[in-house]
C-alpha cells in the first residue's frame, strides 16, 4: 500500500497544483494529498490542517508549500528535481511545533524573511 502524504499548498493554482501532485506521487510512490490555504491567510495552520476541505486554489506572488508527513530524503529529493515540474519555485518549509499556531500570514512573513537572511549571507560570502 502506498504511503499517504500531505502538502500544504499557497500561491499555486489548480493546474500547477495536479502537476506536483502527479510528479510526487510517479517519483516518490505515494499517494498525496493537497490541502490549500488560499483564502485563508488570517486562518491558525493547525485550523487548516483540521478543515482541509478548501478547494480554492489562487495564484499568489508568494507562493508556500508546507510538507507534513515526508522524510528528509523525500523532500530532498523533491528540492533537488523541483525544477523538473516546471511550475514557480516556492518557499518551502514544514510543519513544527512552533509554526502550527501561527496563522498562514506570519508563516509568510517568516519564510520571507528566513529567505532574506539566506540571500544577504550568501552575498556577503560571495563577497568575501
Amino acid at each position: 500500500m502506498k504511503k499517504q502524504k500531505h502538502i500544504v499548498s499557497y500561491g499555486y493554482n489548480l493546474e500547477e497544483v495536479n502537476k506536483l501532485k502527479k510528479f510526487l506521487e510517479n517519483k516518490l510512490d505515494i499517494t498525496l494529498n493537497i490541502i490549500s490555504a488560499s483564502g485563508k491567510e488570517n486562518v491558525k495552520i493547525a485550523d487548516i490542517l483540521e478543515n482541509s476541505e478548501n478547494k480554492l486554489f489562487e495564484v499568489r506572488e508568494d507562493r508556500v508549500l508546507m510538507f507534513l508527513d515526508f522524510l528528509d530524503e523525500e523532500i530532498r529529493y523533491l528540492l533537488h528535481n523541483f525544477s523538473d515540474i516546471n511550475i514557480p519555485k516556492p518557499l518551502f518549509c514544514v510543519l513544527t511545533e512552533h509554526n502550527i499556531n501561527w496563522s498562514f500570514d506570519k508563516l509568510i512573513e517568516d519564510l520571507i524573511e528566513e529567505r532574506k537572511y539566506f540571500e544577504e549571507k550568501k552575498k556577503s560570502q560571495k563577497k568575501d
